[in-house]
């Protein structure tokens, strides 16, 4: 049950524009909630990372199990996939309107298949809007991992296979893609995390790759997560 079940136009002001927003009205659990980006008044459910890092976390992709499939069409990119439960793609569409009402800032959390965590945290975030191909734009890095993310991959367009990109391709998701990787997020999900190429049909590599977790585009995570709030986030230290 959502907990803004009736959206009013002229209420919008009232509604929730984020996760931060959400936090800031004091509901401090995580969890699945409704919320109308400022830009373009759709309601959208997300969910919300209240835990991490003092919350008001906003995630735009999760992947933990396998269990969707990421090597999707450019317009099931454009509007999101998966279940928010579970493995999801928010939606550049959505990412954009969300990037583009404020300064957001970018978390991603990492997991190898031995449970090691590290992450990498970006002051700067956004993406353009379709016409521009969703372009990134991401600087100001610091984090436990070094950056396979920033250097490489900002200014760059996303893609997807049915775009004729060939990086898109070959990487099998959807994907800020340059010449081809240092990061690929939405690539493959390989149980046990190291992979070869086994199949002649694969070009290269295209699992959940952050070259420098291993040096090497050959092991894919277990688990990442996406993130976004306002840089101008701070916590509340009542409880």
């Amino acid at each position: 049950v959502s907990l803004f079940p009736v959206l009013d136009v002229k209420h919008a002001k009232n509604c929730p524009i984020d996760c931060a927003s959400i936090y800031y009205n004091g509901i401090r659990r995580s969890g699945v909630y409704s919320i109308m980006p400022s830009v373009g008044g759709m309601p959208i459910e997300v969910l919300c990372e209240m835990d991490t890092e003092g919350g008001g976390w906003t995630v735009i992709q999760r992947r933990q199990d396998g269990s969707v499939n990421f090597t999707r069409t450019w317009n099931e990119y454009k509007d999101g996939f998966g279940d928010l439960n579970s493995e999801f793609w928010l939606g550049n569409e959505n990412i954009h309107k969300m990037t583009n009402q404020g300064d957001y800032s970018l978390r991603i959390d990492l997991e190898d298949w031995n449970n090691k965590h590290k992450h990498a945290f970006y002051q700067i975030f956004s993406i353009e809007d379709e016409a521009n191909f969703y372009r990134l734009h991401v600087d100001g890095f610091s984090g436990t991992v070094e950056d396979s993310f920033a250097w490489y991959h900002n200014k760059r367009s996303f893609s997807t296979p049915d775009t004729g990109n060939i990086c898109a391709e070959i990487s099998h998701g959807g994907w800020w893609y340059h010449q081809c990787f240092f990061s690929n997020l939405n690539g493959v999900y390989y149980k046990g995390g190291r992979y070869t190429i086994k199949n002649r049909k694969i070009l290269g590599p295209d699992g959940i790759v952050w070259y420098t977790w291993k040096d090497t585009d050959y092991y894919s995570l277990k688990k990442v997560t996406m993130m976004i709030r306002p840089r101008t986030f701070r916590p509340h230290l009542s409880p």
